[in-house]
């Protein structure tokens, strides 16, 4: 309907005069009042007054009067309005429709634009509520006027307003002549009058605003501040806007209506009048208001419009609030907004229309949530300006002068009133803790972000009741506790007094007595007897800083006290609660928290239990805690708890290291021994995921049925005896998941532990074996230094544990051990690189063949069956495919107990005949056995690859410790692993990984043996070396050693790159044999290579060594590491060594890297090169000279062929070349056919490679000298090298 009104056209306005039944008149119609009537008799009636009584006026002088909160409209008119619910209307008095006659007068007036019935019987419902009315009949006058004429007056006047800024009233277009006072000329005015006279002076406010002022701007009106007079002023401004709306926007009218008396109420009438635009009127003030509104008189008024507004229309009210919190503006009406909101929820109606009287108690409203949610809010400006409202509001005696802030103080004590109502002996029903609990926290915020400080007389004593109160035992109550006992720590001034401080007492010591009692029967796994023995355990080490990172990580936001205001607190602690001695005692006894991971919240014994490790609490008062950590880790599930690692840690650090500096009689724990982590890792570890889902609620009770349980009772046997064994019986170390007990299954142990998840026990047992072996080898000087001899674990423990395995399942599963997989990695890079390669990071398993899966026959897997399979690989190839495809399919948990038949017979696939698809896949299989256990994989793969003994040479099997001492026992393999590519790229992995642990264990023995700080004197000398020396020349002889073993595995890779007789004789003719030479060197290079990168005096030592010439070539293309050569110059070094054969290697090695690298480097060194040969054809004897001219030639022809611009070089040496053989073709016993004269005139035989050119034909030369004939050929070669092949543009 409103609409509709909206979309009346001008010249329906104008004929408004004409209509028929004009609404509101009786039998004597009211005229409009004439200018020549008696104006100057008083308006000023007692009616009148009592009628607007309620809606004060403000000024700038009376800011401490209480804001009005009773709306001018009531909900129910103002929604009626807004959905045109004109029944709602017919029911409603006439002093609840007055203020909005001027918008139903329009509604009966313009002709509608829906001609429904139902539109018709609407405008007779409006036409039967105005009749009876006489003010309509004024109404009716007023939209009578000459509109379309006013509007150009009012485009003048805004006009002259823009131009003289504020002016003066007798500067006006609309009003001029003002005879008597505005106030009785708009009494004494006809319609038209009345409203320039309103609009002038509005228009006036508006221009005047736009003025910069320093403080806020009240305009002096006898219209506005007349409270006779404001209906009148109301039905005016509301018909101005309605007909005006293009020159007198809602949101600017309102702005300006602030800086008049009785503006709030005049902006509810002129909303309620034109409902449609509440929500533009209300962001206009709420994005003009202030940070703080209640710091200026602007700012409160501003306040009482909006909440005015918004209690017109309550439904607004809550966006209204989002809109002040995410602009961070005015927050005394947000908060008086949710404390009304309240109000409306629960029922209760303020009587005395004051901001004391929005108080409301009980439940109603989410006060204590939002103000929570805003001093906790992610969003840091919203935190700070809430947190500058509390504090400036503070600012303000309590309840002396109405503000946002005391209401919301006496809201807070009232809920705490009503909480305490329910408390019947100290005790707080279940139905009301959580709302306690909430309160307790807001209080909490409140104090530590906003600084509020409590008031004796009102709050304090309120808050330390409620945080006495004794909760029922539940996961609520456990809550609140913790929420009490943080509310302690933060708020000290809780206990300022001796009584609070006693009855804080009385409750921490109920609290101790009851914890058990509220553990067993909440069902959670949390207490708050571990926050109340951690809190001690703090308080005795005096790190009252971690205490109140304890109290603000409990209560999810950052506490502010000041330590010296813990005194109280920490006394009763300290003395009257707790003792030194009775914390360290009462933790060992704390059960572990079972099911222990990170989704459990709250404090747990394993904190009490880190903090007092970290404080060596336990090695003072000599209590034994390895039983407790030890049953903790078998406890502990996924996701990983993030104390654990640092708790192991910690542990570690008790073991190994002193207290303090120099402390030599401390005590120290007890480390975990190995029977005990023999017991966990006998547990399988691969049923755990398939046997969870069957039995996720038991857990696993160890069982001496594992692999381990010889292990664990003959420990002697494991020093002695080798882990691993050639034959069947190696296949048998990890027997297969099919024949062991569930993990889950509950039974009794050897040492009566339960194991709850055996991967996640096994990963920390992992890394606190090596955590405890990296610290014991960082700190063996101190160790020896101190003569304490600490438990060193058996190199043979670290061999039967599944490392790889548990790390690559750490890996895929990074989420559930977040704070472990880091620390993990980090410590095996440090003790076993040779499991963490980058190549196994990246190895991805290929799926197995699905056509082979269904071939006949079926063969089955067994020991026996597989190594008759690999027997007749050359023979039955397609039996052998059938049985690794299937072992692809397996998991490798199922494929590892036939690791022994499948690395024992590995020679069988050597023999001629087999076919590549069988050595790929076989590859494959290994890779993925190679993902378990590959320590022992690799022991047993390289015992396999041992070749043929004669009978009366038997030797014993090779253990993993052989070859770690020596490596090379890797490549002393069966020879024909050097033609069979997938093969020699298992055994160049093993040994890579060989290589990495022999220089491991060479550090960690350095590290285990360290030179004690003693002076070392030789036999027979008188000089004393010191230990510094010593140990640098140790270290220079273990480098030497590993550098020895590296270099003789490059020279062995590089001999196996040869070809062999049968090859140099022909067999390489076919393209096979040539395909599969050049694949080993591929693979060859491949791993030199690496090696080189690695380390780059490795590269120059084998250089050095020298290798057969014929292999220089390949190495340099297929080594790109190869231009360190050049880079670090050690070119030019082995050109001057004094052997001959190392001089020309260097000259050949140039030739090859220049072709393969021409760069400004490798110039210098050809050129270097071309002159050292220079030197030598001087300097040499005779059989020297002819030997390094014959060999240097191709070189040369390399050479020149990389850098042209050296041919002038290559030419001179050519011609000496060519004088030192004609010499010698002199002087030698057969005579020489030509003399040296053929360098100026040729005549051998024309070539016809050369034919375009004259002076190069060649000629026949004598076969009895070949060295000659070789000069001038390469001469030839060199030029068309250097100059015909080169596009040189």
């Amino acid at each position: 309907m409103i609409m509709q009104v909206k979309q009346a056209s001008k010249k329906e306005k104008k004929s408004r005069n004409q209509r028929h039944g004009t609404p509101g008149k009786k039998s004597s119609d009211v005229a409009p009042p004439q200018r020549g009537s008696d104006c100057k008799q008083s308006r000023w009636k007692e009616q009148e007054t009592e009628k607007f009584s309620s809606f004060s006026s403000f000024s700038p002088s009376q800011s401490h009067l209480i804001m009005p909160v009773t709306s001018p409209v009531s909900p129910r008119v103002f929604k009626a309005i807004e959905k045109s619910d004109i029944h709602t209307l017919a029911c409603c008095r006439e002093e609840e429709i007055r203020a909005i006659l001027p918008c139903l007068v329009r509604m009966s007036l313009i002709a509608p634009l829906d001609h429904s019935e139902e539109c018709i019987a609407g405008r007779k419902v409006i036409l039967r509520i105005l009749s009876g009315i006489e003010v309509v009949n004024s109404l009716v006058a007023l939209l009578s006027i000459d509109f379309p004429a006013l509007e150009i007056d009012v485009k003048k006047e805004q006009q002259l307003r823009q131009k003289l800024g504020g002016g003066s009233q007798n500067e006006s277009v609309l009003v001029q002549n003002l005879a008597n006072g505005l106030a009785l000329e708009f009494e004494c005015s006809d319609p038209t009058r009345r409203l320039r006279l309103l609009l002038s002076e509005l228009l006036l406010v508006m221009a005047q605003i736009r003025d910069p002022h320093q403080d806020f701007y009240h305009k002096s009106s006898e219209l506005f501040d007349n409270p006779c007079y404001l209906e009148e002023v109301s039905d005016v401004l509301c018909i101005a806007l309605a007909e005006l709306p293009a020159l007198l926007p809602p949101a600017e009218v309102a702005e300006a209506l602030l800086h008049v008396t009785n503006g709030p109420t005049l902006i509810a009438r002129m909303v309620a009048n034109q409902p449609d635009c509440f929500r533009e009127v209300v962001t206009g003030l709420v994005m003009s208001g202030d940070k703080q509104d209640e710091d200026t008189p602007g700012g409160l008024l501003r306040l009482q419009a909006v909440r005015t507004l918004c209690q017109m229309n309550p439904s607004q009210a809550l966006n209204v609030r989002a809109l002040c919190v995410e602009q961070c503006r005015m927050p005394g009406l947000a908060v008086y907004l949710t404390l009304d909101a309240g109000k409306a929820g629960s029922g209760v109606a303020g009587s005395s229309g004051t901001v004391g009287s929005s108080v409301y108690g009980g439940e109603g409203g989410d006060a204590v949530s939002f103000i929570t949610g805003l001093l906790l809010s992610h969003n840091h400006q919203q935190r700070t300006w809430f947190a500058h409202f509390v504090k400036s509001g503070q600012r303000r005696k309590y309840e002396q002068q109405a503000s946002a802030l005391a209401a919301l103080r006496t809201d807070l004590s009232e809920r705490l009133r009503n909480l305490l109502l329910f408390n019947s002996n100290d005790t707080l029903p279940d139905s009301q803790v959580i709302h306690a609990t909430a309160l307790l926290r807001l209080y909490c915020a409140l104090k530590s972000l906003a600084n509020l400080k409590f008031s004796e007389d009102k709050e304090i004593g309120l808050l330390l009741q409620l945080v006495t109160c004794h909760p029922p035992p539940s996961a609520a109550g456990v809550r609140f506790v913790s929420t009490g006992l943080c509310m302690l720590i933060a708020c000290p001034s809780l206990i300022s007094s001796q009584e609070n401080e006693r009855k804080a007492s009385e409750w921490i010591k109920w609290l101790v007595k009851e914890e058990a009692y509220f553990a067993g029967a909440s069902g959670v796994s949390s207490s708050f007897g571990a926050m109340l023995l951690l809190m001690a355990i703090h308080f005795h080490v005096q790190q009252l800083s971690a205490i109140i990172e304890l109290v603000s990580a409990a209560l999810g936001m950052k506490v502010l006290t000041r330590a010296n205001n813990l005194s109280r607190i920490k006394y009763i602690f300290t003395h009257d609660v707790f003792t030194e001695q009775v914390v360290t005692a009462h933790a060992v006894k704390v059960p572990v928290t079972s099911g222990l991971n990170a989704n459990i919240p709250g404090f747990l014994p394993v904190h009490c239990v880190y903090h007092q490790l970290k404080s060596r609490m336990f090695t003072k008062h000599k209590v034994p805690i390895k039983d407790w950590i030890y049953n903790q880790i078998c406890a502990s599930v996924t996701p990983l708890h993030p104390v654990m690692p640092q708790l192991i840690e910690v542990y570690v650090n008790s073991i190994i290291l002193p207290a303090s500096k120099g402390g030599l009689s401390d005590t120290f724990n007890e480390p975990i021994s190995e029977e005990e982590i023999m017991s966990v890792f006998s547990q399988s570890i691969f049923t755990e995921k398939a046997s969870s889902v069957v039995n996720s609620s038991k857990p696993t009770t160890l069982h001496a049925s594992a692999p381990f349980r010889n292990l664990s009772r003959r420990k002697s046997l494991l020093r002695e005896k080798s882990p691993f064994m050639s034959g069947a019986s190696a296949g048998h170390i990890m027997p297969s998941p099919s024949v062991r007990t569930h993990h889950r299954i509950s039974n009794t142990s050897c040492n009566g532990v339960n194991v709850t998840s055996v991967m996640t026990s096994q990963l920390l047992l992992l890394y606190y074996l090596l955590l405890y072996e990296d610290v014991r080898l960082n700190n063996t000087l101190q160790l020896l230094a101190n003569s304490r001899r600490i438990h060193s674990y058996s190199p043979h423990l670290f061999a039967q544990l599944p490392i790889r395995y548990l790390l690559s399942h750490a890996q895929k599963e990074q989420r559930l051990y977040a704070g472990l997989f880091s620390p993990l990695v980090k410590l095996l890079v440090s003790h076993y690189p040779q499991l963490c390669l980058v190549e196994d990071w990246l190895y991805q398993s290929p799926s197995a063949n699905s056509s082979l899966g269904i071939l006949p026959p079926p063969v089955p897997l067994d020991p026996q069956s597989v190594t008759k399979a690999m027997e007749d690989a050359a023979d039955k190839p397609g039996r052998l495919l059938i049985v690794l495809d299937r072992l692809m399919r397996m998991p490798p948990h199922q494929v590892w107990p036939l690791a022994a038949p499948i690395t024992a017979s590995i020679k069988c696939l050597l023999q001629p005949g087999v076919p590549r698809k069988v050595l790929d896949t076989y590859r494959q299989v290994w890779m993925r056995l190679n993902s378990l256990f590959p320590r022992r994989l690799w022991a047993m793969s390289v015992e396999g690859l041992q070749p043929e003994q004669p009978q009366s040479k038997l030797r014993k099997a090779l253990t993993e410790d052989d070859i770690i001492l020596d490596p090379l026992y890797v490549l002393r393999c069966d020879p024909r692993v050097n033609r069979c590519a997938p093969l020699l790229q298992l055994v160049i992995y093993m040994l890579q990984v060989y290589l990495l642990s022999s220089r491991t264990f060479l550090s960690q023995q350095m590290q285990n043996t360290p030179l004690v700080n003693t002076p070392h004197t030789p036999v027979g000398g008188n000089t004393t070396t010191p230990p510094q020396a010593l140990e640098e020349e140790r270290e220079k002889l273990r480098g030497a050693l590993v550098l020895t073993q590296e270099s003789a595995a490059v020279q062995i890779l590089l001999e196996a790159c040869l070809m062999n007789s049968d090859e140099k004789v022909g067999t390489l003719t076919d393209g096979a044999g040539a395909l599969t030479l050049q694949e080993i060197r591929s693979v060859a290079c491949s791993f030199i290579h690496q090696a080189f990168l690695k380390d780059t005096t490795l590269a120059k030592l084998v250089h050095f060594q020298g290798y057969p010439g014929e292999l220089i070539g390949p190495v340099v293309r297929g080594v790109p590491s190869m231009h360190i050569a050049i880079g670090l110059n050690w070119i030019p070094e082995l050109l001057q060594l004094p052997d001959l054969d190392k001089q020309m290697f260097a000259v050949e090695l140039t030739s090859h890297l220049a072709l393969q690298n021409a760069m400004p480097s490798t110039l210098s060194i050809s050129r270097l090169a071309i002159n050292t040969l220079a030197t030598l054809l001087s300097v040499l004897g005779e059989e020297e000279r002819l030997s390094i001219m014959e060999a240097s030639l191709p070189s040369l022809v390399r050479i020149g062929r990389a850098f042209p611009s050296l041919i002038d070089d290559l030419l001179h040496l050519l011609v000496m070349y060519g004088r030192v053989g004609a010499a010698h073709s002199a002087l030698s016993t057969a005579p020489s056919p030509h003399s040296i004269a053929f360098l100026d005139k040729p005549d051998y035989e024309e070539d016809v490679a050369c034919e375009t050119i004259p002076w190069l034909r060649p000629r026949k030369v004598p076969q009895e000298d070949s060295l000659y004939a070789r000069i001038i050929s390469t001469f030839k070669e060199l030029v068309i090298a250097s100059t015909m092949t080169h596009n040189l543009y």
